[in-house]
């Protein structure tokens, strides 16, 4: 299995999302690992081949020391995991910062709206994918409902970045709920576009979706495995057991555990 879509942060960083969770939440996730060496080791226990991790800028001011703490980890675990680059555009030099990291080793940019207050079609995000884009990179983007209004949903934002950027390959995480059946006909008409498995099919998730199978076999080139470890209120192996039970062909469910994301990210293995 390779697994397109955790969480390694720089320790601080880490303990306070972890004070966010026990108290804005119930999910109860504080025995999940957060040294990255640890989160490592229970992937490799897992199954996981390799893993794609990543970490955020809430705040302008952040982004470089994050990337430099990205880019190291990487180094540490030896190439086990492949690290997504993280840049604020209220920073004046954002778009060197993604660059810097790039050159470091990173495979693209990890978006979060809710979390970054930046929306994923921000004009100043351009010359971000445009380098992205060239440099056969990665953008995954949490898209989705964010607390503040917006006339436009997730979707429609995805489709203004794909247009702009036909290049840019985008992975919308969550299986862009609740906007799922946009997303697949989105994907219709654009070749970059795919969808991440995290926290949509665990039977025991607090978000678990209900696909029929025969949209997900159809879509199965273009899906990729993906958990949200070690930030999950449940035990790891649920996400698989979820796909499993859709009893999708051998070929289908091994495309979306390992062979989708093993041909987008195949320039920096």
């Amino acid at each position: 299995m390779i697994d397109a879509h955790t969480h390694l942060h720089p320790p601080r960083l880490f303990a306070a999302i972890r004070r966010w969770f026990a108290e804005k939440s119930t999910w109860g996730i504080e025995h999940q690992p957060t040294e990255p060496a640890d989160v490592a080791a229970a992937l490799r226990a897992a199954g996981v081949e390799r893993f794609i991790f990543f970490s955020y800028a809430h705040k302008p001011g952040m982004a470089r020391d994050i990337n430099e703490w990205l880019a190291q980890t990487a180094r540490e675990l030896g190439g086990a995991g492949i690290p997504l680059a993280t840049v604020h555009p209220g920073d004046p030099e954002y778009v060197r910062d993604l660059e810097l990291a790039l050159d470091a080793g990173c495979a693209g940019l990890k978006l979060h709206e809710d979390v970054q207050r930046v929306t994923v079609d921000d004009p100043r995000l351009d010359p971000i994918y445009k380098r992205i884009a060239a440099r056969g990179g990665v953008l995954l983007a949490h898209v989705g409902p964010i607390p503040w209004s917006d006339p436009i949903g997730g979707a429609a934002r995805v489709e203004c970045v794909v247009q702009r950027h036909p290049q840019l390959k985008v992975v919308v995480a969550h299986m862009g709920a609740p906007e799922s059946s946009a997303y697949f006909a989105l994907m219709a008409r654009h070749a970059n576009l795919y969808l991440d498995t995290t926290m949509a099919f665990a039977p025991a998730s607090p978000f678990a979706l209900s696909f029929d199978a025969s949209q997900i076999a159809a879509h199965a080139g273009r899906i990729l495995y993906g958990t949200d470890f070690p930030n999950i209120p449940y035990a790891y192996g649920e996400e698989r057991v979820g796909l499993e039970r859709l009893a999708l062909s051998a070929p289908e469910l091994h495309a979306i555990l390992h062979d989708n994301a093993a041909r987008l990210f195949a320039n920096f293995w």
